[in-house]
């Protein structure tokens, strides 16, 4: 999923690795988020918002059902 993690981490000036620490998991999961490599939970979308000052959809942009469905059939897995 796309989302403005690191614009608004690097914003707040926290590391991945303090993002991480602030919300229990690690600076590799962090990376893996920014990425788009990995989605996080609903709960942990809203720990890391809460961490970074944000709301959740500051930092996971809604996107239209059709994107999304084409973005999930497009991944190797």
């Amino acid at each position: 999923m796309k989302n403005r993690v690191t614009t608004i981490r690097e914003k707040t000036g926290w590391t991945a690795a303090e993002l991480a620490d602030s919300v229990g998991v690690t600076t590799a999961y962090i990376a893996a988020v920014e990425d788009g490599r990995y989605d996080p939970s609903l709960l942990l979308a809203y720990d890391i918002a809460e961490a970074l000052g944000a709301t959740v959809t500051e930092l996971f942009p809604p996107v239209p059902r059709r994107l999304r469905l084409a973005e999930q059939a497009a991944r190797p897995w």
